[in-house]
């Protein structure tokens, strides 16, 4: 029951923390909408330019709500922790969770769930203003089904995220400066996450390739569950597979960190 009351002491100190950084917040939410808007201009002239009603398998109304939910998601999911993890290492950080009743992994579970608490609530409020006042809004899916599925894929998709930032920060144990690193990552995960725009614009090839990878049910998938691309029977092998790759990169980010505090020497701390 400690540990637990720690943990909920944790997730409410991230939900504070995104309190006390409101401008970061509204930030945040500006930086998730500009791209989306400028894609929106975007795809409307090159739907005007081609005349055709669908283009990579998109509607231009599917395609627009596929724009605006994938910026809203990919701000949800990704931690952008890496680096705040990456100077526990360097700098001994790490040493009061070796002596504390609370795990680093727990800690920093709890901070990231606590922190996008907020980000949650006013998203919810901004998507429900922008795609249901627009043209857009016609083509997301609306049965309970695939309703209670995107909202269940979603947290799998940050669990997913955390677990595969987590096992990257660990990268510290044995690099001295990665910052640059993290930065090529987080936009090459953006990128075939599906975050700045369908993977059908790689080419089906590609799309298929990346749909046994991880990347694949962070961004893209949750998106076209609502927005209805993602066929009905292949919703719960859908999550099966968040699932999957819940439990992999669980045990890749064990690993990786047991073989990275062999390396730790805890100086500054």
């Amino acid at each position: 029951m400690k540990n637990a009351n720690k943990y909920a002491v944790t997730f409410r100190f991230g939900l504070q923390h995104a309190l006390e950084y409101r401008s970061n917040f509204f930030l945040s939410l500006i930086s998730a909408f500009v791209p989306a808007v400028v894609q929106y201009y975007i795809w409307s002239t090159v739907y005007k330019s081609y005349n055709d009603t669908t283009l990579f398998g998109y509607s231009y109304e599917q395609m627009i709500a596929y724009t605006i939910l994938a910026a809203v998601v990919s701000k949800l999911v990704m931690t952008n922790m890496e680096h705040a993890v990456s100077n526990d290492i360097k700098t001994g950080g790490l040493n009061r969770y070796l002596i504390q009743p609370i795990s680093y992994f727990g800690f920093r579970l709890c901070h990231y769930f606590g922190q996008k608490l907020l980000y949650i609530i006013g998203f919810i409020v901004i998507i429900t203003l922008i795609l249901f006042v627009s043209p857009a809004s016609r083509q997301l899916e609306h049965e309970p089904e695939r309703i209670v599925i995107f909202i269940l894929s979603i947290v799998m998709a940050m669990i997913i995220s955390f677990l595969l930032s987590f096992a990257v920060s660990a990268i510290a144990f044995w690099l001295a400066d990665i910052s640059y690193f993290f930065v090529v990552t987080s936009l090459v995960i953006n990128v075939v996450s599906g975050g700045m725009f369908p993977l059908e614009l790689f080419g089906e090839g590609f799309r298929s390739a990346i749909s046994v990878l991880p990347f694949y049910y962070m961004i893209y998938w949750p998106v076209n569950v609502w927005t209805g691309i993602i066929p009905s029977s292949e919703l719960w092998l859908g999550l099966l597979w968040q699932l999957g790759w819940s439990v992999v990169l669980g045990g890749v980010a064990y690993m990786s960190w047991k073989l990275g505090f062999k390396r730790y020497l805890g100086l500054g701390g």
